[in-house]
């Protein structure tokens, strides 16, 4: 390459510098050349003040290529179209829109630029205004403009529309283009749609790694796990290699259903690829193992990444909370804070998550007061993990006092939480405040109305409890219904209280009063909930999935079962004893965190 003169001699050599610094991005550079082509009256060649406007476009100096827009004496449609772009780019969408209005001649470049640029704002309704426009002006849709508008769709779950813009895609011929087809599926899938997705996929003719990822991200997404994997299986007998967004996908979908065995065959593809070593790949990892409650495999993988950045950490000090390994959590964050690692308000909810978890209040104080320091501004959620804390901790008081001291509007997460609270304590006048904000801010929120049924049913308190049951039953307003599943041989089993649908239901039960009777001499008693009718039950859904798990399993294997709620008392103690009488590792992820049974023990210290 020649070096670089700010005195060029020609035109040929003012293109090719200006090619040069647009390539490499050098403001320097186009800032002397535009000095010298002031001087040497070249400027008033469109194409040369358009080749400026690209470098300060590339370099993002949105102001200097004002100015120079605003003194060329001559534009074409590529100079305003640099302008609109570069005004898209610094997300200056009043003055995109003001430019994109002024142009003399639009072009389909306008149109797909601006349309864009309303997609990145989020604002749906504009995108849809001027497609129409561009409709009704005699423009066709292209595979830049419908991608955008299906994205638009998408964001909003509007479906109907979405389906419209589908017949449009058919009546144009857009049906055989890759990048179409994908944004199609995409939308179906953002709208719930899998069925319709999956018949867009399966019509596709030509597929790229961006498609699959589109119809695995929607079967992850929607819960779908056994159909994600299954995707998977077939991705990779197509021939084309997954990518590190298909693996993040498929391990965030594994994880949902805590499928060990998935995750360890996925692992075994993973490190056989160019991705073994990807920090965002085996950040994935990390967090499907922890979800899976195989957080010591999560640390191994933590230790083996040759780089890691503050993602990677808080996902792990988070798999730390999750399992009631609190003071690990804590160890690790410190171990963050040598590494010059800066925390985000994300870390802070792990570090937070595991101080109420583990019971840690001191330390839950001392990190919560600390994270301005850090230059984070504490949310609701940090909020909410702190009044959790101090709340199961036995400090009511002084979590009413942080609600009241916030900055912004306590939401209902929050008082929920103190309600919670409440509840473990017997604190009725206090769960009765609580409750009431609550149903100020959701009116329908079950959760706090069968806190406060438990709170006046333990207070004694038979009267309201009737008159919340009647306004629960006018509201509509019912529990949601427990289950717990166990996955075995690659295949889910569900279990409600007292089910009898499984086919070794027989064999179950038989198991259980076996080690009913076995605990029971232990000293184990049940003591039954006189209001609601799942606590009369003897067989919760988690003690029939760990009934199964005993019966199917080999003794040396940890039962792992999974929870759509909070385990109950009575579950939470016969678990303890039958680890105790079976020698077996019994891990329980219920709504809110991990219990690691082991020899009579849980992991929680019962703290939950």
């Amino acid at each position: 390459m020649a070096p670089f003169s700010p005195r060029p001699s020609n035109l040929s050599i003012i293109t090719t510098l200006l090619k040069e610094c647009i390539d490499t991005g050098s403001l320097w550079k186009g800032t002397i050349l535009h000095s010298h082509l002031l001087k040497s009256g070249f400027l008033s060649q469109v194409f040369i003040s358009n080749r400026l406007l690209q470098i300060y476009y590339k370099c993002d100096v949105v102001s200097d290529a004002r100015k120079l827009f605003d003194e060329m004496p001559e534009r074409d449609s590529i100079t305003w179209n640099i302008m609109i772009a570069s005004s898209v780019k610094s997300k200056c969408m009043e003055d995109a829109r003001l430019l994109f209005n002024a142009i003399p001649q639009k072009t389909e470049i306008s149109w797909n630029t601006i349309i864009m640029g309303y997609v990145q704002e989020g604002n749906c309704s504009e995108v849809l205004d001027l497609f129409v426009q561009m409709l009704r002006q005699g423009w066709s849709p292209t595979h830049f403009s419908v991608p955008s508008v299906l994205q638009a769709c998408a964001a909003s779950s509007w479906l109907s529309r979405g389906k419209q813009l589908h017949c449009l895609i058919y009546r144009f011929g857009l049906e055989g283009n890759v990048f179409v087809c994908t944004s199609l599926v995409d939308m179906y899938c953002k709208c719930g749609e899998l069925e319709y997705a999956r018949r867009c996929f399966d019509r596709m003719a030509d597929r790229n790694i961006i498609s699959w990822n589109a119809i695995l991200t929607g079967y992850s997404q929607n819960s779908l796990s056994e159909d994600c994997f299954q995707t998977f299986i077939e991705l990779l007998n197509s021939g084309l290699r997954p990518d590190h967004i298909t693996f993040a996908v498929v391990l965030s979908s594994t994880a949902a259903v805590a499928n060990l065995v998935q995750r360890k065959q996925l692992h075994g593809i993973i490190v056989k690829t160019r991705f073994g070593l990807d920090v965002f790949v085996q950040t994935a990892l990390i967090n499907a193992y922890a979800k899976s409650g195989s957080v010591d495999d999560a640390r191994l993988v933590f230790n083996s990444m040759t780089e890691r950045n503050r993602v990677t950490w808080s996902s792990m000090i988070i798999g730390y909370a999750q399992n009631g390994r609190g003071r690990e959590a804590i160890l690790l964050f410190e171990d963050m804070l040598n590494f010059g690692i800066k925390p985000d308000s994300i870390t802070f909810v792990g570090v937070l998550m595991a101080c109420s978890h583990s019971g840690l209040v001191d330390e839950g104080r001392h990190y919560f007061n600390s994270m301005k320091g850090h230059g984070v501004e504490p949310d609701r959620t940090h909020y909410t993990s702190m009044v959790d804390l101090l709340g199961r901790a036995g400090y009511l008081k002084e979590a009413k006092e942080l609600v009241n001291s916030m900055q912004v509007k306590p939401d209902a997460a929050i008082w929920n939480a103190l309600l919670g609270a409440c509840r473990v304590h017997r604190n009725l006048e206090l769960g009765k405040i609580a409750a009431s904000r609550v149903f100020e801010l959701e009116p329908n929120n079950a959760s706090a109305h069968m806190l406060l049924c438990h709170i006046f049913t333990e207070s004694g308190q038979w009267d309201e409890v009737a008159k919340l049951r009647v306004k629960m039953k006018s509201l509509g307003i019912k529990k949601d219904p427990g289950c717990s599943w166990i996955e075995l041989d690659n295949e889910i089993h569900t279990f409600v209280a007292d089910d009898e649908s499984h086919p070794q239901t027989k064999e179950l039960y038989l198991a259980l009063r076996e080690l009913n009777k076995q605990i029971e001499d232990m000293g184990y008693k049940y003591y039954p909930n006189p209001l609601f009718e799942e606590g009369r039950q003897s067989y919760h859904s988690e003690k029939l999935a760990i009934a199964f798990g005993l019966i199917s399993t080999p003794s040396w294997m940890a039962i792992r079962i999974m929870k759509n709620l909070r385990i109950c008392g009575d579950c939470h103690t016969t678990i303890k004893f039958i680890s105790q009488i079976t020698g077996r590792e019994i891990i329980v992820r219920d709504v809110c965190r991990f219990h690691h049974f082991s020899d009579g023990k849980c992991s929680c210290g019962d703290y939950w």
